[in-house]
């Protein structure tokens, strides 16, 4: 595949709420995220550090509704837009908006930097 193709199903699932069967299709065992606050998930290495993360937080958050679009790719990269409706844990209901940078190499994603 190549990246649009990878950048487009990652969307495309993610878009349909298939959010963890994404993440374990394209995700590299050497993943990086960062967060743009800190904070014990402002930055993970490895993919079981990174599934932790992504565990978390949907134990901390109702999720009402996803919306994905793009994706928009430049060399071996992409972006995603997320808006997520959602209620955080002893929170009231709001909206996250954020983009999302991926890079990818080998067919798999290496790195996740979100800005919002």
């Amino acid at each position: 595949m190549d990246i649009r193709e990878i950048a487009e199903d990652f969307a495309r699932l993610c878009a349909e709420g298939r959010v963890q069967e994404a993440v374990r299709t394209y995700w590299s065992p050497d993943i990086a995220t960062f967060e743009p606050v800190p904070g014990e998930w402002a930055e993970t290495r490895g993919i079981e550090q990174a599934m932790a993360k992504m565990t978390w937080w949907r134990e901390n958050h109702e999720i009402h509704e996803i919306d994905v679009e793009g994706p928009w790719v430049n060399g071996n990269q992409f972006t995603l837009y997320w808006e997520i409706e959602m209620t955080p844990k002893d929170g009231e209901t709001e909206d996250l908006e954020e983009i999302v940078l991926y890079t990818v190499e080998d067919g798999k994603i290496v790195e996740e930097r979100y800005f919002y």
